[in-house]
């Protein structure tokens, strides 16, 4: 299997059709689809859907699409590294982080990076957490900021933090206490959620199905700005950690949730458990477990407690 044939692929597919990738690509759209065809002769099975909105891909297509990603990123690299000086650590480093979690750490890593790795260019995705984890899972990216509902240790991943979600906004009617909120308390509240791809949502889904109830989502909204704006305006209320204040000042109400209390846990994981990431992609996990630690301890970022692993 020749490296070009996959480079092709995956441009056929990101770009679903095959006139489209031959200009991309400059070669004729004949010539590629006697690559794509050779391609699946090689492999023995059909990776592409042929139709007259273009091409999509076979349950085989999308799986070779995952790990082409994955293998062109890593041969694009290699080569980059045995051309650079090797004195220090040099190459590319993606990172998919939810928005929630980029607020923080972002730019403590950009500084912590460019002070310690000069030679590693940082490549920053930040969306909501369903987004990212698809980004992971398609070879996108090499590191991704992943929530989960336990600390428990897992392949390919460290553990940084834990935290406590907060009903955010005023409800009708007001709840007793200024401070927390049980879920049965809002089991008529509207809300304002991620759609359900979110590990919120889910979250969310969960801790009312428990009691026996469905919470009253009145819009799905993959923005957290607007999450916010919608709760300030005292249409709606969301549900959210308290770090989603950083920077701006807290005209709305958040109360603890509890009954049971929510809470979800961040770890920081690699796009494979099967082999030790790049150079480049260890220093900067070391980074982020480093800036965490710091923001934690230093009262930077407000709501998280740390790992075990990291207390240490």
């Amino acid at each position: 299997m020749d490296i070009a044939h996959l480079r092709d692929f995956i441009t056929v597919l990101d770009a679903g059709s095959l006139t489209r990738a031959a200009t991309e690509l400059h070669v004729s759209q004949p010539a590629l689809s006697q690559r794509m065809a050779q391609l699946e002769h090689q492999l023995g099975v059909r990776l592409l859907e042929r139709g007259p909105r273009g091409v999509r891909p076979t349950p085989a297509g999308r799986s070779l699409y995952r790990d082409a990603q994955q293998l062109v990123r890593r041969f694009d690299r290699l080569s980059e590294d045995i051309a650079r000086d090797r004195g220090g650590i040099h190459g590319p480093v993606a990172i998919g982080l939810p928005t929630t979690v980029a607020t923080h750490l972002a730019p403590a890593l950009f500084s912590w990076t460019k002070a310690h790795h000069p030679g590693i260019h940082l490549q920053l995705f930040e969306s909501m957490s369903g987004y990212i984890h698809e980004l992971l899972l398609g070879g996108r990216l090499d590191l991704a900021a992943v929530y989960r509902e336990d600390d428990a240790a897992r392949p390919g991943e460290v553990p940084l933090f834990s935290e406590d979600l907060y009903l955010i906004g005023t409800p009708e009617p007001e709840p007793e206490s200024e401070h927390e909120v049980s879920v049965l308390e809002l089991r008529e509240v509207p809300l304002v959620t991620p759609g359900g791809r979110s590990n919120l949502r889910a979250l969310i889904d969960r801790a009312f199905g428990g009691h026996g109830l469905v919470p009253t989502v009145v819009a799905d909204v993959e923005s957290l700005g607007t999450m916010i704006r919608i709760a300030e305006s005292g249409e709606a209320c969301t549900i959210l950690p308290l770090s989603v204040f950083a920077g701006r000042p807290r005209d709305v109400g958040a109360r603890r949730i509890i009954g049971p209390v929510l809470g979800r846990h961040v770890a920081i994981r690699t796009a494979t458990e099967f082999y030790e990431p790049r150079d480049a992609v260890v220093a900067v996990r070391r980074g982020i477990v480093e800036v965490t630690r710091r923001l934690a301890r230093d009262g930077g970022w407000e709501g998280i407690r740390l790992a075990a692993a990291l207390q240490r």
